[in-house]
């Protein structure tokens, strides 16, 4: 069985502090659980199970862990962050991830700057996914990708796609030394997205929830887009929520 000091150090896990130090962070659920054992691409650390979910899937975990300890439905209740206690969560090494800018300008990839909520991004993380995006740019002020609200928002697509906590401004000062390669900034007014010729790499940037894009970021845009609301005069909102632009201009962007 579990012990409590084992309880109290994947409860640190937490916060960003003891994340950071340890280079752990957790992900728990079945759904997310189930996918990372499928996988077999990442090393799990620990797997905290309860009893019962460990007897029904023993074959399948041979190897598969490094450790792996059981909680009753009290221990899970402390260890969890989701309102209801999950029957199973891993713990898992931070990757050391270092953006490879010559990678990157091959194909599409995102940028964020200054984006907040937690749920935003793991829906982000989660939307570059299912486009086949595969790099995210952020600057420090973005929420943590380890925090447990965005691990679990993502649903496993934080395992498929590399999160760079990053110097925005001078990766993208770099990627546009290429002359051939586009940054496009997501603004309030702008070219219409559906009529943005066709192109087959870029860096989509999206801003902060309230403030959009920072001042220091708009001399590396090269094009101002912005999504038009449906065919009413009088919009009731000004913007859309920024995980949902997101989902917009990457179906646009991602289709040729």
């Amino acid at each position: 069985m579990i012990s409590r000091n084992r309880i109290k150090y994947l409860r640190s896990l937490r916060i960003k502090k003891f994340r950071n130090e340890y280079r752990q962070f957790i992900a728990e659920g079945d759904k997310i659980v189930g996918d990372i054992l499928r996988d077999h691409t990442h090393r799990i650390r620990q797997l905290v199970a309860t009893g019962e979910w460990l007897s029904e899937r023993q074959p399948k975990l041979d190897g598969r862990s490094d450790e792996i300890l059981e909680a009753d439905a009290r221990d899970m209740a402390q260890i969890t962050t989701l309102e209801t206690p999950p029957a199973a969560l891993v713990v898992m090494d931070i990757p050391e991830l270092s953006p490879d800018l010559q990678e990157i300008s091959r194909s599409w990839s995102l940028a964020l700057d200054t984006i907040q909520d937690p749920g935003n991004l793991g829906t982000i993380i989660r939307t570059a996914d299912w486009f086949g995006i595969r790099h995210i740019l952020c600057n420090e002020g973005c929420a943590d990708c380890y925090n447990p609200k965005v691990v679990q928002a993502s649903m496993g697509a934080l395992f498929h796609v590399r999160v760079h906590y990053t110097d925005l401004p001078g990766s993208m000062k770099d990627l546009r030394s290429d002359p051939s390669y586009g940054i496009y900034g997501t603004f309030t007014v702008g070219l219409p997205v559906y009529d943005v010729p066709g192109a087959q790499k870029g860096l989509l940037l999206f801003g902060n929830e309230s403030r959009g894009i920072s001042t220091e970021l708009l001399p590396y845009v090269t094009a101002r887009i912005t999504i038009p609301p449906g065919r009413q005069e009088n919009p009731r909102i000004e913007s859309l929520n920024v995980a949902a632009a997101v989902a917009v201009v990457c179906s646009v962007f991602t289709r040729v």
